[in-house]
This record gives structure tokens, C-alpha cells and sequence, in this order.
């Protein structure tokens, strides 16, 4: 921000001095630096703590209708952290359209506590079998009748089949498009 050490220091309430080791002595900045720092700096917090990442993505903006990109204001653009949003993360490659999905798309999904499989009614799943056979396919609760589970294929002209149990679930939180 073209501060210099002096300029920093009074606005801290401390010495160029004391800057001039926070520079250079690889010194660690309490945490009753951090906020002021921030303040001055027009940053957010986390900004000063964070390490860089190749996670942290810079945002440009919005894309609006007419193909253009609505530029983020400065204090608005914090980037965007690409981070798998499960628990236990899974993946596979798709290598050939199946539903919605595209070849060479990733699917990641997050892999369920046995007890917690009902939660994934609905959804498309990777769905673990026994014998280690795994399949996408949108889980359903099964009939009455001892079927607990339907496995539905994304695409059309393939029979829903209802077993009594599945090794593991995974429902699909994310696709990444290559191109």
C-alpha cells in the first residue's frame, strides 16, 4: 500500500523498530496483530494467516447474460477456496456420458456411515456392492418387501434393481469439467 515502516508503525501504536523485525526476524505476529493489521491493510483476517494455496482461486467477478464479467469490487474479491465440500471423499472419472454427467467429467461424492445411507434417497450415488462392484445410480428406498434399496440407472432403458443391501454409499457433491 506504499506505507512505509514509520507510516505503518504509527498507525499501530508501536516503533519502526518493531516493524522492521516483524519484516525481517521472522518473528510470529500475535493474534492482537492480525485485526489491526487487516484494518489497515483492507483485508480480511484470514488473509494474513491464510498460506498460499493453489486451492484459493482468484475470483474476477460475475458473469452476467450478456458474456461479460461484472469485475469484483477489491474489498469483495476474497477468490474462492476449491475445496471437496464431504467428509470422506471419494472419485471417479467419467469416460462416457451417463444422465447429466459428461465424459471426462470428475465426480466426487461423500462416502456415508452405513447408518447414515436413508440420507442418500434421491440423490445419484456411487453405490458400493458386495463382491466390490461399484455403480452410479440414483439410490431409492425399496418396496416392503425386503428390498431395502433401488438402484436406479441415470440413463433410460435399464431395470431398476432392488437389493436388501449395499456395501457403501456415496452421494455425488461435485462434478469438475475438464476441457
Amino acid at each position: 500500500m506504499g506505507l512505509t515502516q514509520t507510516e505503518l508503525a504509527q498507525r499501530l501504536g508501536t516503533t519502526a523498530a518493531t516493524i522492521s523485525r516483524l519484516e525481517t526476524e521472522g518473528i510470529k505476529i500475535s493474534v492482537d496483530w492480525l485485526a489491526p493489521l487487516a484494518s489497515i491493510f483492507q483485508v480480511q483476517l484470514t488473509d494474513l494467516i491464510d498460506e498460499p494455496s493453489p486451492e484459493r482461486i482468484e475470483m474476477l467477478g460475475q458473469l452476467r447474460a450478456d458474456g461479460q464479467i461484472a469485475t469484483a469490487a477489491k474489498s469483495d474479491n476474497r477468490g474462492i477456496l476449491l475445496r471437496v465440500p464431504a467428509d470422506r471423499p471419494v472419485a471417479v472419472q467419467i469416460t462416457a456420458d451417463v444422465g447429466t454427467y459428461r465424459s471426462g467429467e470428475l465426480l466426487v461424492a461423500d462416502r456415508l456411515a452405513e447408518e447414515d445411507t436413508n440420507q442418500a434417497f434421491d440423490r445419484d450415488c456411487l453405490i458400493g456392492m458386495r463382491g466390490g462392484k461399484i455403480f452410479l445410480r440414483k439410490l431409492i428406498q425399496g418396496p416392503k418387501n425386503g428390498a431395502r434399496f433401488g438402484l436406479v440407472s441415470l440413463d433410460p432403458g435399464i431395470e431398476t434393481k432392488f437389493v436388501a443391501q449395499v456395501s457403501w454409499c456415496a452421494p455425488v457433491v461435485m462434478a469438475v469439467r475438464y476441457f
